[in-house]
């Protein structure tokens, strides 16, 4: 990537934490944290079929455990910019502005990935939660939340299509599609 004064002569470049900052907008669409660790939480006691006098509790828990896995978040973005920079001026390298456009596609959908399986992962955590307190016996140790009995039948767990889309969807590379040539070793030229 560009040193410090070569980048800023291109137009301003999102940070990392900038990054991380759109996907957990596009991730809370147009709601709260506190709404987001609700929906989670809602979505755990639905899909274990437990008493609904969890939501009493376990939103606080979900919220703190969103808040640890978000932390550092922005850290895990650096390899996709990295990589997408370095492919990019292999096939073109004076194109400077094109390889940050690139690197900065490539980490902002890393984040859309990464706070799609943030998602995942914590609502996995709190159905385990849940679960956890089902299976504990009452003369078990831990005591610091109430045991929990099952209301409803079990069901599937379920997720926004935003979630589901940032965690399947494969995207190709940004730039120029390579032009077919007779010995197959010609860049495609810009436009």
């Amino acid at each position: 990537m560009p040193d410090g004064g070569r980048r800023s002569e291109l137009a301003e470049v999102p940070t990392a934490e900038e990054l991380v900052e759109r996907a957990l907008r596009r991730l809370l669409r147009g709601g709260t944290w506190e709404a987001l660790a609700n929906e989670l939480a809602w979505e755990a006691v639905r899909s274990t079929g437990v008493e609904l006098s969890c939501l009493d509790w376990l939103p606080g828990l979900v919220e703190a455990q969103l808040s640890r896995q978000v932390d550092g978040l922005e850290f895990v973005l650096e390899p996709a910019r990295a990589s997408a920079w370095e492919e990019h001026l292999k096939m073109w390298p004076r194109d400077l502005a094109g390889a940050e456009t690139a690197a900065t596609l490539a980490a902002d959908e890393e984040a859309a990935r990464q706070v799609s399986h943030l998602y995942l992962d914590v609502l996995e955590w709190a159905t385990g939660v849940l679960s956890d307190r089902l299976d504990r016996t009452p003369s078990s140790p831990r005591p610091r939340l109430p045991s929990l009995r099952r209301e409803r039948p079990p069901a599937d767990l379920e997720v926004p299509g935003l979630v589901a889309d940032g965690l399947t969807r494969e995207r190709a590379r940004y730039g120029w599609p390579i032009r077919p040539s007779n010995d197959g070793n010609e860049r495609p030229e810009a436009a």
